[in-house]
């Protein structure tokens, strides 16, 4: 995905949505990006997708008045099903959305429905970030909006100071999970990126992907030993803070240092094709995303976490 680029046109192209909690008031979630971003989101060099009463009520605020969104059926009529249509790509590779901010009230059951499980697979499988609390919207806007040229720029400073923080990483955690199909990728990854996450003051991550992390191979995955020795980053003992396996709890750990805020970012490598056995702990970290006092940013696709490293890298070596 290519988060500063775009569709038709060169439009960079956004579905949003928003739990009724998310958008009641003038101080909710949605109305304060809106009012954050709006220079970015208010460029013809944006086009917005919007469901139903998310539409509705970005309309009626006002704030984007001279770049209006285009209007999405009702979730309730099965406009989630329209967003999730909109992220998979056609015959010839082009997909209509390139990335989706679906602000979720962590309380709101539309969380567990088909159409919202499909969407987030969805965004996965074709690289596309799904972002679902205002912390995590907010970092990938200021992060894109960063990137663009020919845009006005008027508070991009501040959203990246109050939201990306480049400046204070060091003080900063960020988690590290991957699923076993996808321990190759995070290797590759955490390799060619080793020096901007040591930036971090911690990293975290489940048991066998953090002894993987600081350089060893667990003993359950000794027959793999031939394949994942040239895939480890340096090893440093102790890079990472490894907590249990994720079904053992280790996704339980990591999303109460999110809800405490001290985890603000995951790099979370899903595999959308296989059945997980611990489903459930997989959707409590995701959940404790929402429930977090500023948000938490969570990627969970390759292409997506090689823009943010990109963004992020660049502001912090910068």
């Amino acid at each position: 995905m290519d988060g500063a680029a775009a569709g038709e046109g060169g439009r960079l192209r956004i579905g949003i949505a928003a739990s009724a909690a998310m958008r009641s008031s003038e101080v909710s979630p949605l109305f304060g990006l809106l009012r954050d971003f709006a220079p970015f989101l208010s460029s013809p060099a944006v086009a917005l997708h919007a469901v139903g009463a998310t539409c509705d009520a970005i309309l009626a605020s006002g704030l984007l008045a001279g770049n209006p969104p285009a209007r999405l059926r009702p979730a309730r009529e099965g406009g989630v099903i329209t967003l999730t249509s909109m992220v998979v790509p056609d015959a010839e590779g082009r997909a209509a959305l390139d990335f989706v901010i679906y602000l979720i009230d962590p309380v709101d059951p539309i969380g567990v429905f088909p159409e919202m499980q499909a969407l987030k697979r969805q965004c996965v499988v074709h690289g596309r970030p799904f972002l679902t609390n205002r912390g995590a919207a907010s970092e990938w806007c200021a992060l894109v909006w960063n990137g663009m040229a020919g845009i006005d720029r008027t508070g991009l400073a501040a959203q990246l100071a109050r939201w990306v923080r480049p400046e204070a990483t060091a003080t900063e955690t960020i988690g590290l999970i991957a699923h076993d199909t996808q321990k190759p990728v995070m290797l590759d990854f955490a390799r060619r990126h080793h020096a901007l996450l040591s930036r971090f003051g911690r990293r975290l991550a489940t048991g066998t992907t953090g002894g993987l992390l600081n350089g060893t191979v667990p003993a359950r995955l000794r027959a793999e030993t031939a394949t994942l020795l040239p895939l480890l980053p340096p090893a440093v003992p102790g890079w990472t803070t490894a907590f249990q396996s994720g079904p053992r709890g280790g996704d339980a750990q990591i999303a109460e240092e999110v809800l405490e805020g001290r985890c603000r970012r995951l790099i979370f490598f899903e595999d959308p094709h296989v059945a997980r056995e611990h489903e459930a702990d997989i959707q409590l970290l995701e959940r404790a995303t929402r429930f977090a006092p500023d948000g938490c940013l969570c990627i969970n696709d390759t292409a997506s976490a090689e823009f943010w490293t990109s963004g992020f890298g660049a502001l912090v070596q910068g």
